[in-house]
């Protein structure tokens, strides 16, 4: 079965994402760190915890969910890249390899980058399909892969307490002045509403507006995943 057969069925999935469908193949752990400090190479593994074969493939993109697979353009190598059946209960271990060609753009040495490590899952035709009709469907379980180049200054579980908060055009300017990508989980103000949140890369600033009455709050509490996709619990003032 060659990738773009397998896309396909991606994009079903893409659009009947609301429907309970569960994957058979889980991955261990719900994020990649690819730390240049410690070797070129990371390990991905993947298990098959259902009780049926699944047909698998695995591909990185930059960013862009709804890209080719076979277009992406990306500085790794992953090692087995061609299609595996799992059989129940088994495993398989991706090997993610830093190999840039020369044409590719480098990625930038002082801070991470963010790419996406993405494992599809094809069930198999049931034994008894003949004449019957049949929906199936392909799960894709797609989770952030973090470069991090050798030498970055400070470490990635102080990020988010260097976040900086601002009062700014009626809402809240977060600025993340560290090297590192800090993924939000929740932001609570004072009052008990949320606000939404995402991940504020290196270097960045993201202005996030408050809820439909919400004051602007002089303290807020927030929760950040760390490297193991833990919920870590923060508090920072907000500077008017």
């Amino acid at each position: 079965m060659k990738l773009r057969h397998g896309f396909r069925l991606v994009t079903l999935l893409a659009s009947l994402a609301a429907l309970p469908v569960s994957a058979a193949v889980t991955l261990q752990g719900t994020r990649v760190i690819h730390d240049l400090d410690t070797g070129r190479d990371v390990t991905v593994k993947a298990s098959n915890v259902g009780e049926l074969p699944a047909l698998t493939q695995v591909w990185i993109d930059d960013g862009d969910s709804q890209s080719r697979p076979e277009n992406v353009r990306t500085p790794f190598r992953l090692t087995p890249a061609e299609p595996r059946l799992l059989q129940p209960k088994q495993g398989q271990a991706y090997r993610i390899t830093y190999a840039p060609r020369p044409s590719d753009e480098p990625l930038p040495t002082d801070r991470e980058s963010v790419f996406y490590f993405n494992l599809l899952d094809i069930p198999p035709k049931p034994e008894d399909a003949a004449g019957r009709n049949l929906l199936q469907f392909a799960v894709r379980t797609r989770v952030k892969l973090f470069h991090r180049p050798a030498g970055l200054p400070g470490n990635a579980r102080d990020a988010a307490g260097q976040l900086q908060w601002h009062a700014h055009a009626g809402g809240l300017q977060v600025s993340n002045p560290s090297a590192y990508h800090v993924t939000l989980s929740t932001l609570s103000l004072p009052d008990g509403s949320k606000v939404d949140v995402d991940m504020i890369a290196p270097g960045t600033q993201v202005n996030l507006p408050l809820p439909a009455g919400a004051a602007m709050p002089t303290t807020l509490k927030f929760q950040w995943l760390d490297d193991y996709g833990t919920p870590r619990d923060a508090e920072a003032a907000v500077v008017r």
